[in-house]
């Protein structure tokens, strides 16, 4: 019956004339967030037990600054990866491994690799955490060191995997800048007071951090005008280098601020409504999410994508490409497969209903 119901709704939209632009872009980098009055019962801070943890300008910075610390002999990264993340291993430490179709760790490709002392990132994809088989494998492998890269994760709604997590703020929210790294298990706590950005470094009086807000800032002024901001968002992403320096106190002051609670929820409910729109075209659709979706994945004919992608951007559409180079090697055929016709579509806290049937409506435009 819901299969049906989706199929008489995606006809209806399909059937509508070609939809006009919104009124302003919708997706894309997030304008510097305007917290409420009042400090929230439970800021984003708090609520990811980062108020006292180490944070750097970004997290590839935060993750080479554990593997220094840890010196692994072998960092594990997932093939289907941020290409820039894997910067923070030297290269002799890489090894890679493969998704299954579920976007969780193939298990049985790590199964007997392992050994103690290693170290090994997993991501939280799309903001879910992998499911139970994945924290029996953890478990049983007490010698390694796992962190959870929560990079898409505002709330995965389950607790944390890892003896580490990761976060990277201005992904999920209105920040300029920010690596966070939490230490979950006892051993991470032991050692966490050994591993912080250089203090002396401070972030916010100079050029880069400048750089970093201003995108930011010209987005809240004029959010309809993306010439004024697109190029200084591309110089900001640009600025960002491996280093030493913590983040700046004004991302932080905003971290602790901000109420996840509302967030959490707006994107939950969009997730939902973008798959009843959209749920046969969903890569992993989910009707009722537990978790805080950092964005709607579809997949498309790899053929397609540049043209689809180009449709939606040019109808004020900033959907996301999850990621276009991967370090997977050649021989991960399904990563590459996945990296070469995934787009995902926004469905963040700033939107509603509106903005999603809009979203839907020139995706099916896009994909005729």
């Amino acid at each position: 019956m819901l299969r049906r119901a989706r199929f008489y709704l995606g006809a209806m939209i399909r059937s509508r004339p070609l939809p006009g632009p919104p009124a302003a872009p919708i997706g894309g980098f997030l304008e510097l967030e305007r917290p409420g009055p009042g400090a929230p019962a439970a800021d984003l801070l708090t609520h990811w037990q980062a108020g006292a943890a180490p944070a750097w300008v970004n997290a590839t910075s935060a993750l080479a600054a554990l593997v220094a610390r840890l010196r692994p002999q072998r960092v594990w990264l997932p093939g289907y990866l941020c290409a820039e993340l894997v910067a923070a291993a030297p290269p002799p430490a890489r090894r890679f491994f493969a998704l299954g179709d579920d976007l969780e760790p193939e298990i049985a490709m790590l199964d007997g690799a392992l050994a103690p002392g290693d170290l090994l990132l997993a991501v939280n994809m799309f903001g879910r955490a992998p499911g139970p088989g994945w924290r029996q494998f953890v478990a049983a492998h007490p010698g390694v060191t796992f962190v959870e890269d929560c990079a898409q994760a505002l709330d995965t709604g389950a607790p944390a995997w890892g003896d580490w997590r990761l976060y990277s703020p201005r992904k999920l929210v209105g920040v300029p800048e920010g690596g966070i790294l939490v230490a979950v298990s006892g051993r991470a706590r032991a050692m966490a007071p050994e591993i912080h950005p250089d203090m002396g470094l401070r972030a916010d009086d100079g050029p880069g951090w400048r750089t970093r807000l201003a995108p930011l800032e010209a987005r809240r002024a004029a959010p309809r005008d993306n010439a004024a901001w697109h190029g200084l968002h591309r110089a900001a992403e640009a600025s960002h280098r491996i280093g030493a320096a913590p983040m700046s106190r004004l991302a932080r002051d905003l971290l602790a601020r901000l109420d996840p609670a509302p967030m959490s929820a707006a994107r939950k409910r969009n997730h939902a409504h973008l798959g009843r729109l959209l749920g046969d075209h969903a890569l992993r659709p989910d009707p009722a999410p537990a978790w805080a979706p950092s964005g709607f994945a579809v997949q498309v004919p790899a053929a397609r994508r540049d043209t689809v992608l180009a449709h939606l951007h040019g109808a004020g559409i900033f959907a996301a490409v999850h990621w276009r180079a991967i370090p997977a090697p050649a021989a991960f055929a399904a990563d590459h497969a996945r990296a070469a016709g995934l787009i995902t579509l926004p469905c963040d806290h700033r939107y509603g209903p509106a903005e999603m049937e809009t979203v839907a409506e020139i995706f099916l435009a896009a994909c005729r």
